[in-house]
């Protein structure tokens, strides 16, 4: 008998896709930070995405409840940002057991309202119900110019690969419910040059980067030392820890090097370059080990 564990997440996301049908509304569906949706406005795309949060997987009973909150509207920002573009609404679906307390839950939304203030998003609605554990489930929705959006099938070899900020150790520190989505440094970033390819860091610079690689027909080279990291981290814990947050990016050459200048100066969560995108038979990942990241089977 086939099991998860043994298909896989990434099997059973294409086995998933398989039966789905769009229509002429569409514009990117399964397969990205976010699905791509035509709008009213010429000029604008609609970014609609969901992400969920289950205790015991992404957070403990131990956490506190406002960073909680906090994270599970800050992954669904965070897919907007890393399509280029804007939050604007969002709802909540909350599962949560009888014998959770009400403070727990005031904790929640304390942590919801804040994420949405600092980033924008008018929180419109969403379901409660009765569940084993805290189940948190946001859906979002987002707006991007169409020559700012951004996807992560664009990769060419020659692209430098850059990231923003440091890697590693988010679930040991904290930062996992606490981080900061980064929007407006992927709008400055989009603003200007025209990025080929970018994503959101959740699973590990390197089991991201394989997808990245996978989806644009491509392979890449890292330099492992130049992978910024967080002190005490170790390369493996850089590549595979997970739920950073960060942005990866592929761009030009020359459009890369103008970046990392620019962000030297005007970025304060830096811009770094970490390897470069080569053809498909060329590309040295697997001599860096494991890149499993995070399996969710």
């Amino acid at each position: 008998m086939m099991t998860l564990r043994r298909l896989g997440e990434k099997r059973l996301i294409e086995r998933i896709a398989r039966g789905i049908r769009t229509g002429p509304g569409v514009v990117r569906g399964i397969g990205d930070d976010c699905a791509v949706l035509k709008s009213g406005n010429g000029r604008l795309l609609r970014l609609f995405a969901c992400d969920m949060l289950v205790e015991g997987v992404h957070f403990t009973r131990k956490a506190r409840p406002d960073q909680v909150g906090w994270k599970a509207l800050a992954v669904n920002v965070s897919d907007v940002a890393a399509m280029g573009g804007l939050p604007k609404q969002a709802v909540i679906s909350l599962g949560l057991p009888p014998s959770a307390r009400v403070s727990f839950v005031d904790g929640l939304y304390r942590g919801l309202r804040r994420c949405a203030a600092a980033y924008g998003v008018d929180w419109v609605g969403g379901d409660t119900c009765r569940a084993p554990r805290v189940v948190m489930d946001v859906a979002i929705l987002g707006e991007v110019e169409k020559g700012r959006v951004v996807y992560r099938t664009g990769a060419h070899p020659g692209d430098i690969l850059l990231v923003t900020g440091r890697l590693g150790g988010s679930l040991r520190s904290g930062r996992h419910l606490r981080f900061r989505p980064r929007v407006r440094e992927a709008r400055a970033l989009t603003a200007r040059a025209k990025l080929h390819a970018m994503m959101d860091l959740s699973d590990g610079l390197g089991p991201d980067l394989l997808k990245m690689c996978e989806q644009s027909g491509v392979s890449a080279v890292l330099e492992p030392g130049r992978i910024p990291r967080h002190r005490g981290c170790s390369l493996e814990q850089a590549l595979n820890d997970g739920e950073d947050f960060e942005l990866l990016i592929a761009a030009a050459p020359r459009d890369a090097e103008a970046l990392l200048r620019w962000a030297g100066r005007n970025l304060p969560c830096g811009l770094r370059r970490v390897g470069t995108v080569v053809p498909k038979k060329k590309g040295k990942l697997g001599a860096l080990g494991s890149l499993e990241g995070f399996r969710h089977f």
